[in-house]
């Protein structure tokens, strides 16, 4: 570390023409970098540097070498910047889990930001079901959560409040039922019991839950949203959408159901509380909460 060190400062010496210029970015007297070079000159064996009408150069065989160190030099410059930032931070890793319902360009805007201003953390998202988030957080496998369920005795953040509405393909019996309804007419809890629902598997890892209402004898159950969501569009079944997605996937029909068949449920941030003080975890945070649903 030490010869690295010493080849970035002969660096510096040789692009600001002298020691004490250089010795005044780096902090360093004129005597340190000069000591420093002669070591090293000593060490490899090889003479580095000249001194020319008062100046210092480079000589031939310097001037090859240092060619040679410079990638090796850059590549020491972003290791030191990484230690800096892990220093500073205290976070080379920031996992959170986020409930699936949260809008993906609105998660992807946030982890933009994030990364940003915190270019060397390793992100790892879970994307969670129901208790699977809370599950995770209780057992500090996450710095933060972000969903729907609640969290023991933690305080969480309201960032936004998510209603859901059922949803069918076009070819389902019930978008067909809704189009030979009068206008102003809804279907009744009933009337969606007859078919088949596409549920959400709660991804807690010792519950047997399901995400969504349930009143549909028959049921598909899967692990992802995006399926469901594709199992909904094919005309396999109905199921339960976030109204900000059922707004974007133009090819589902929402129905028209009675008031109070619809759930809705409060979207909270939380954050471990030994992680209060970190940088970047309060980076994530403010980045969930900016791009939330408001």
């Amino acid at each position: 570390m030490d010869d690295f060190r010493t080849w970035h400062w002969l660096e510096t010496v040789i692009e600001l023409g002298g020691l004490k210029p250089a010795s005044e970015r780096l902090h360093r007297t004129p005597s340190t970098i000069s000591h420093a070079i002669k070591q090293l000159e000593r060490r490899i064996g090889v003479t580095l540097v000249e001194t020319r009408a008062r100046r210092i150069q480079l000589t031939e065989a310097g001037s090859i070498l240092l060619e040679h160190m410079r990638p090796l030099i850059r590549e020491l410059e972003g290791v030191r910047g990484v230690i800096e930032q892990f220093r500073d931070t205290g976070a080379s890793v920031m996992r959170l889990a986020v409930d699936q319902v949260f809008p993906h360009d609105r998660l992807i805007q946030a982890m933009e930001r994030f990364s940003t201003d915190f270019p060397h953390t390793r992100l790892e998202l879970f994307e969670t079901v129901l208790g699977g988030g809370p599950a995770l957080f209780r057992d500090a496998e996450v710095g933060i959560y972000l969903g729907l369920e609640p969290v023991g005795d933690h305080t969480g953040v309201q960032v936004g409040r998510v209603r859901f509405v059922p949803c069918v393909g076009p070819g389902h019996p019930l978008a067909r039922e809704v189009e030979a309804m009068p206008a102003g007419q809804l279907l009744a809890e009933g009337q969606l019991r007859q078919h088949r629902q596409v549920v959400l598997r709660d991804s807690h890892p010792e519950r047997g839950a399901n995400a969504g209402w349930l009143g549909a004898a028959q049921r598909i159950t899967v692990d992802h949203l995006h399926t469901a969501v594709e199992l909904m569009r094919s005309g396999l079944g109905f199921g339960w959408l976030p109204e900000h997605q059922a707004r974007d996937e133009s090819d589902l029909t929402v129905l028209p159901v009675e008031e109070g068949l619809c759930p809705e449920a409060a979207l909270m941030l939380y954050r471990q509380r030994e992680l209060m003080a970190s940088p970047a975890h309060q980076c994530m945070m403010e980045s969930l909460v900016d791009s939330s649903l408001g």
